[in-house]
């Protein structure tokens, strides 16, 4: 089926290092769910507004986060449906984002063996990348998507 990312994803997208762009925009080439990006890269004032909220472990400030590099390094994503009411069910769902974080970890890997890209991906919600889903990780960001060095 696949999907394209809308004008406003695109442009979070655009915000991204390059690695991130080619690995999300392969996944939502051929997901059969679609989603969007949330957020880019981010300000260090956001940041440290999210690490009051307790929705993020680093600042901003003292620490930055790989959000706050130009280009980011990292990209928050959400489940998208047109109709507004099942959106705000499946957004932040954790079984949909599952779904879509294989996916993504699968595209990464085909792009980085093809040569294509030069990191790969870590998930919000298997920061150690053990397979063990959320139930061992102290802080879960089921959203959340970074560049590491392999």
């Amino acid at each position: 089926m696949g999907y394209t990312f809308g004008k406003n994803s695109a442009k979070k997208l655009s915000t991204c290092h390059s690695d991130l762009q080619k690995i999300m925009s392969l996944a939502i080439s051929i997901s059969k769910v679609d989603f969007g990006i949330s957020e880019g890269h981010r300000s260090k004032s956001r940041q440290h507004q999210l690490f009051v909220e307790g929705k993020s472990k680093i600042d901003g400030y003292s620490k930055m986060g790989k959000h706050n590099y130009k280009p980011s390094l990292a990209v928050d994503i959400y489940g998208y449906h047109p109709d507004l009411t099942t959106r705000r069910k499946l957004a932040y769902d954790r079984v949909t984002l599952s779904y879509i974080a294989g996916l993504i970890d699968a595209c990464a890997k085909e792009l980085y063996q093809k040569g294509e890209i030069t990191h790969l991906i870590r998930w919000g919600a298997n920061w150690d990348s053990d397979g063990i889903i959320d139930y061992d990780q102290s802080f879960d960001d089921f959203p959340h998507f970074e560049l590491i060095k392999p």
